[in-house]
């Protein structure tokens, strides 16, 4: 096989083909559009697993991977990485491009993906049952292909998402200066029920006696990652946090580096970022104390609704064309990780 596929062997490949070949032979839809949005979902259940592994607990790194071979019925929810919400979300694309006729055409399809998706995290957690996690994040990311899960069924790629409803899909991008900034504060996903544990109140509500410099809002810290083009997950939160803590005017050195340590030692799951994750923290700090009017956290941004996304950037000195080329390097710094395969460069 050439090295691009992402099918584990050849043996797989050659199967999967022969089977989509056949599905298509039974609904007159062709065969490489089923191929391609099985491949897509595929390198997300991958991406997915690799993600999972990298930002657990040690003792969590086996227990988060089996998880996801659970049923929705056993978790008691759909959470956003759950199998069949991505074979939802493959559907949906595929849909949109080839809408199938008769409609029950899909169920064959549906089917398909799922034991794709259950074949890919069983392997992942065998692979790091044996390999251990660093040789498994190792091997993981050299057919991992993020960059792939942000283009359209056309193969363009898909600058933001701010009409899905799942939190760790959405993203605003920095290509959106006319939109106005109310309409995408509405966009925001229903924040998580995870309840914020004691240490994150203490460092970063603004009204806790020790709060760290730059502490801000909730309501003004989701202004400031659409102003700064980015998504929910955990390398996003770890560069908003650096670039809000360093544009404060009583930002010491010494506040970095606690937070720092907090983020990697003390915060709980899912609040704590680890490994390379961390560097983005650090390039956070570095663009906070370089762009944006000091003390943003402390400036009532939320009363820039009125204005499109463009005007309020202007009016806080934020500079879209500045953030991109730090986003190149922040690829750079860990360029296999689902965040940096959205980032808006």
């Amino acid at each position: 096989m050439q090295n691009h596929s992402p099918w584990r062997c050849e043996s797989d490949a050659i199967h999967w083909t022969h089977r989509f070949k056949a599905l298509s032979g039974q609904s007159n839809i062709h065969s490489d559009s089923l191929l391609n949005v099985a491949q897509w979902a595929l390198l997300w259940d991958r991406q997915i697993c690799m993600e999972l592994v990298g930002d657990a607990q040690p003792e969590c790194h086996l227990p988060v991977l089996q998880t996801r071979r659970l049923g929705t019925q056993e978790l008691g929810n759909t959470p956003f990485w759950e199998h069949r919400k991505l074979v939802e979300l493959a559907l949906d694309r595929f849909t949109a491009i080839s809408p199938p006729e008769p409609p029950q055409a899909l169920e064959p399809l549906s089917n398909c993906i799922l034991q794709i998706l259950q074949a890919e995290t069983d392997a992942c957690i065998h692979d790091l049952s044996q390999l251990g996690r660093s040789e498994f994040l190792s091997r993981t990311s050299q057919s991992a292909r993020p960059e792939s899960l942000f283009v359209d069924p056309h193969g363009l790629r898909i600058d933001s998402d701010t009409t899905t409803k799942y939190w760790g899909h959405w993203y605003p991008g920095l290509d959106n200066d006319q939109i106005p900034l109310d309409d995408l504060i509405a966009s925001l996903p229903g924040a998580s029920d995870v309840e914020i544990p004691e240490i994150v109140r203490r460092l970063e509500n603004p009204s806790s006696p020790v709060a760290l410099p730059g502490a801000v809002t909730l309501r003004r810290h989701d202004v400031i990652h659409i102003l700064l083009g980015r998504g929910l997950l955990d390398q996003d939160e770890a560069f908003v946090l650096g670039f809000t803590m360093a544009n404060a005017t009583k930002y010491r050195d010494a506040d970095g580096s606690l937070m720092r340590e907090a983020l990697e030692n003390w915060y709980p799951e899912p609040f704590r970022i680890l490994g390379n994750k961390l560097h983005i923290y650090d390039l956070g700090v570095q663009t906070g104390r370089s762009m944006g009017i000091p003390d943003i956290a402390q400036v009532p941004i939320e009363e820039l609704r009125s204005y499109s996304v463009g005007q309020a950037r202007k009016e806080l000195n934020i500079s879209a064309d500045q953030l991109k080329r730090i986003y190149l390097q922040e690829k750079a710094l860990n360029p296999k990780s689902l965040e940096s395969g959205r980032l808006p460069l």
